[in-house]
């Protein structure tokens, strides 16, 4: 992965392998979290779907 400084704000750019692994997509709305171990976490935020 790679990250870039995009003036102060910081970009990560994730693999093509691990999105498609992940079924992720382009617009995919995600959550970055550390836990007690210092690990980053990144999760798929659920969207509730609509009735």
């Amino acid at each position: 992965m790679k990250l870039q400084n995009n003036n102060g704000q910081f970009r990560l750019t994730i693999p093509k392998d691990l999105v498609s692994a992940k079924g992720w997509d382009q617009g995919t709305d995600l959550v970055i979290a550390i836990d007690t171990e210092g690990n980053l976490i990144i999760q798929e935020i659920e969207r509730k779907k609509k009735r």
